[in-house]
Order: structure tokens, then sequence, then C-alpha cells
């Protein structure tokens, strides 16, 4: 009797850990065990929206504040007169459903996902034009995907929720996230269709001026300081040495934006991005 219950304490102990392991196993950081989000099969622009609220609050809330989180309110009648008139416009007009102005100052216009004006329609005469919300600026101002996007940010934005910001350049890059900055600020500063384009601009005295974020991180956010960055930054990018192209088009006389063929610079057909030569 002794030895069975010698046994039976054995048997008691054996599940006990049994278990303590199993309720360690279930407990465990979920990251561990969090399954991938999968990408994307083609890109498309999801908007800065998505930006905020989950990895890049204090960039969102710094670039909401900024002329490129404010840029289709200047296209209302009555503002930015002064800039308006120095470029030939009327400064009492409304260009907010005009397609060449729509094309630099918001996010996607005539691509996949991008910005709708106001009485755009599907076929079956539905309203699509894209819903604006004063106090969350999104996709009708010049957002995020406008600079750092190819195509949009459908893709790479999985690849970076995934990695959890330990990826690398060429990871994201062949998704369409592009580095070079100084190609993509004057492709719309400096278009040849814009009429600002024979305005003074200084890449290099303003672009420090576009994510000043120090000031917009809190106890709440902190955890989203990008770890990675200086890593990254001993990387070279192929858009780095080889900048993307640049978008040109033109408008019918129905006033419909095209993009000119062999212009985009990425193509969905090859998955790929297309540099200049």
């Amino acid at each position: 009797m002794r030895i069975q219950g010698y046994k039976m304490r054995n048997l008691l102990n054996c599940i006990s850990l049994m278990l303590v392991a199993l309720a360690l196993v279930v407990t465990a950081t979920p990251d561990a065990h969090a399954k991938k989000k999968k990408i994307p099969k083609k890109p498309k622009y999801v908007g800065s929206v998505k930006c905020n609220g989950s990895c890049h609050d204090p960039y969102y809330q710094a670039w909401k504040n900024t002329p490129h989180g404010k840029s289709f309110i200047s296209l209302k009648a009555g503002e930015k007169a002064d800039a308006k008139k120095a470029a030939g416009l009327d400064p009492e007009k409304d260009y907010t459903t005009d397609p060449t102005c729509l094309r630099c100052h918001t996010t996607g216009y005539k691509q996949s996902g991008g910005f709708k004006p106001a009485g755009s329609k599907s076929k079956k005469g539905k309203d699509t034009s894209t819903a604006i919300d004063p106090d969350e600026p999104n996709k009708e101002q010049v957002g995020c995907e406008m600079c750092h996007a190819a195509a949009g940010g459908s893709q790479f934005r999985v690849v970076m929720k995934n990695t959890k910001g330990d990826f690398k350049k060429a990871d994201a890059e062949k998704y369409g996230l592009r580095w070079d900055y100084a190609n993509v600020c004057t492709r719309c500063h400096m278009h040849p269709q814009s009429p600002h384009k024979d305005e003074k601009f200084d890449f290099e005295g303003t672009k420090g001026t576009v994510h000043q974020i120090d000031k917009y991180f809190t106890e709440d956010n902190a955890d989203q300081k990008l770890e990675k960055v200086k890593d990254r930054a001993q990387e070279t990018a192929v858009s780095q040495e080889k900048a993307l192209l640049i978008e040109d088009w033109e408008v019918s006389d129905k006033g419909k934006l095209k993009f000119k063929k062999g212009t985009k610079p990425w193509s969905t057909k090859k998955k790929s991005a297309l540099y200049k030569e």
C-alpha cells in the first residue's frame, strides 16, 4: 500500500508539472505565436490614418500640422491667395476638383486606393468620393505614401508590421517603399505640369521640417520610436542610387487626368520599381 501511495503521489506531481507547463505555454507572450499577416497581392494607397494609432503616431501628429497635412485646404477659394497669384491662378476660384492640382495636393489621385474628389461616381452611379474628416486628415492631403511609396503602402506596411520594424531596406523596397526623397519632393514642387514650377525649392533646407516629431512623443507612444533607423542608415537602397521615374500626365478636354505611358515609378504587371535611365 505504501508503494502504491508513493506511485500515486509521483503521478499527481507529474500531472501538476504538466498543467503548470501548459499554463505557461498558454499565457506566453502572444507575439511569440502571432500569425504573420498575408501581404496583399497588389499595392494600393491606404492613407495616413493607417499610420496613426498603431506604429507611427508621433509622425502622424507632426505631419498633420505641416503644409503637407493641409495641402487640400490650400485649394479652396480664398486660401493661399498670394501663392495662387504668383502662379497665375485665380485666388477666388475653387481648385478642389481640378485634376492637375489634385495630383500633387492629395494622396494617390487616379491610382488604386487613392483620393477621389467630390462628385466621383461608380459606373452604377454610386458616390465613391473620399470621405473627409476635418479633425483627421488622410488621403485628401499630401500624406505619408506620397513621399514614401511608389504605388501605395498596402504591401510594405504589412512587411513593417510582420517584422515589428526590424526589416532591411531591400525587404520593403521590393514592395514599393522608396528612398529617393530629393527626387520625390521635386517631382511635385518642380514638376513641368505644376503652375508653381518656377518657384524656388530648397530640398536641403526644407527636409528637416517634415518630421519634427520629438514634441509628439508621449508615455503612451514611447515604444514607437524607430529603433532600427540607425542600422538601416548603414544600408544603401537601390532607389538611393537610381531614382525612380517621375509620373507625367495629361488632362483631356473632359477634365480627366491620364498618366502618360511609361512614366509611372511602379509596374503592377512586373511587380517592380521602374528607375530613371
